[in-house]
């Protein structure tokens, strides 16, 4: 569940919420900006408007005295509340959540409710509130939209302290109460969402995805392939996006912070997006951490980064002999065999394998799929999510462990020559590749994320064997069938899980 209060920022910072009550309840009972309001009615109220659960409004003048009845001890006592009296949160489930009854979207208004301490069990004076659910939204998850007023029946105002904290935490109670989807970003392992606009302008200007999730997956495959920082500004430069440092204070003397952006139309400006809008794993100090960081190799890196670099290419410019695709299948049996002896609760290990995993099929998509995202697209997407670190966990970083021996396996498949004049070295891959998704997957349901192991179930049953059918479409030998990669046979287990595991600018 997700839960978000709408409010904006002023120019110095501070969070701006509504304060015009009939507006927002017109808006609530309206169409929606998308026509997506399909069905608004009450599902919870306070009761000092006097509603029925289930009530729904067929007069504009009566939604528009719902509003001022909301805006009641605002007006009566004048009181102001700091950045707006408005307070407008928006709970939503994941889209393929069971749908709650409206019944249950009453309960958890309540309770909600009742934790942000606005009503009487708090033991002062109530607010006014009331919560609407529209129906579906335009990407298909229920919903619903609660407005209060922060200014009690008395005139006093309520406190929205910590308002953030305590309404995820509640949010996180009502996915184990009411069985729904896990949301794992509240534990810091989350990938950053993109934005309905992003996928908005994405679609007007026909691209296959939005800007943000095709540089994500190019960092990634440029880190994970490279020996430095100075390799990686190179790949970064060579697969033909735009990178720029951020310098740290007192001149060009030190980097602390990259942003990359695709090349513009003519005429228009570049997006730009830090390393940290992409991934938390792709900041610089993260990725630093998987790289020398001697003396010499910083001042390479700040070379390259300024375009001072006295070096044209490096590793990343050689051509791979043919045979370097059997090698890459040797060397992951042996990661697949050290790995069987690893306990999964070695956090640092696993998010380790997940990031190299996730890079080879970041650097597979390149060569295969190129600018038409599909399977193995997705397939580095969803095992980045499974190599984010959670809070109080150790990060993925450079040691001598399982994850390190796949190093090398993603420069192979971005850079080896083809077996002749077949794709026999990248469907070898893709076969010994899927042994990788489905240890992680094991290891994510022996230690109860389900979440993460049904991301990698459903990987697995439908994007690999889209995968295995395209390739086959393709023209490649069918030696990658269904049996070999045993599709199917992962367990899907259920959303609900015990409590405590699963759950923009230049960014250092």
């Amino acid at each position: 569940m997700i839960a978000k209060s709408i409010e904006k920022k002023d120019k110095n910072g501070r969070r701006v919420r509504g304060r015009d009550p009939v507006g927002l309840a017109i808006y609530l009972f309206g169409p929606g900006t998308h026509n997506e309001h399909t069905d608004p009615h009450i599902v919870a109220a306070d009761v000092t408007f006097g509603l029925q659960d289930g009530h729904r409004f067929t007069e504009r003048r009566d939604i528009i005295d719902l509003g001022h009845d909301l805006d009641g001890p605002h007006r009566l006592f004048g009181t102001e509340f700091p950045g707006g009296h408005i307070y407008h949160l928006v709970l939503s489930n994941h889209r393929d959540d069971r749908l709650l009854t409206s019944e249950e979207w009453g309960e958890i208004t309540r309770a909600a409710m009742e934790r942000m301490g606005f009503t009487e069990s708090s033991g002062k004076a109530p607010c006014r509130w009331f919560a609407v659910r529209h129906g579906l939204s335009v990407e298909g998850n229920d919903h619903i939209h609660i407005a209060a007023n922060l200014i009690r029946e008395d005139g006093t105002k309520a406190s929205i302290w910590n308002d953030r904290l305590r309404i995820q935490k509640f949010a996180a109670e009502m996915e184990r109460q009411y069985g729904l989807t896990v949301i794992e970003g509240r534990s810091g392992a989350g990938l950053p969402g993109v934005t309905r606009a992003e996928q908005e302008i994405a679609k007007r200007t026909g691209q296959p995805e939005p800007p943000r999730t095709r540089l994500a997956r190019v960092v990634r495959a440029a880190a994970v392939a490279s020996a430095s920082e100075a390799e990686f500004v190179r790949r970064l430069r060579r697969s033909g996006v735009l990178a720029r440092p951020r310098y740290a204070s007192g001149g060009h003397a030190a980097v602390d912070g990259y942003s990359v952006a695709l090349r513009p139309a003519e005429g228009a400006d570049p997006v730009w997006f830090g390393g940290g809008k992409l991934a938390p794993d792709l900041t610089l100090p993260r990725l630093r951490a998987h790289w020398s960081l001697d003396a010499q190799a910083r001042r390479a890196a700040v070379q390259e980064w300024a375009g001072q670099s006295p070096e044209l290419s490096g590793r990343e410019a050689r051509v791979l002999r043919a045979e370097a695709w059997t090698e890459a299948e040797a060397q992951i049996n042996g990661v697949l065999a050290r790995l069987a002896e690893v306990d999964v609760e070695e956090w640092e290990t696993w998010a380790g394998v997940a990031r190299e995993a996730a890079g080879i099929y970041a650097a597979l998509s390149t060569r295969l799929e190129g600018r038409h995202p599909g399977p193995l697209a997705r397939a580095a997407e969803a095992l980045s999510r499974s190599a984010q670190s959670r809070h109080g966990q150790p990060r993925a970083r450079r040691s001598n462990n399982a994850a390190s021996a796949l190093r090398g396996v993603q420069m192979i498949a971005i850079q080896a020559r083809p077996i002749g004049r077949s794709t026999r070295g990248e469907e070898m891959l893709i076969r010994s590749m899927f042994r990788i998704v489905r240890i992680l997957h094991d290891t994510h349901v022996a230690r109860g994320e389900a979440t993460q192991a049904a991301r990698l179930a459903v990987l697995a049953q439908n994007d690999l064997t889209a995968l295995h059918r395209s390739l086959i479409g393709g023209g490649l030998p069918q030696s990658v069938g269904a049996e070999q990669l045993e599709l199917g046979q992962l367990e899907r287990p259920a959303q609900q899980r015990p409590a405590g595991r699963d759950e923009q600018d230049l960014d250092r």
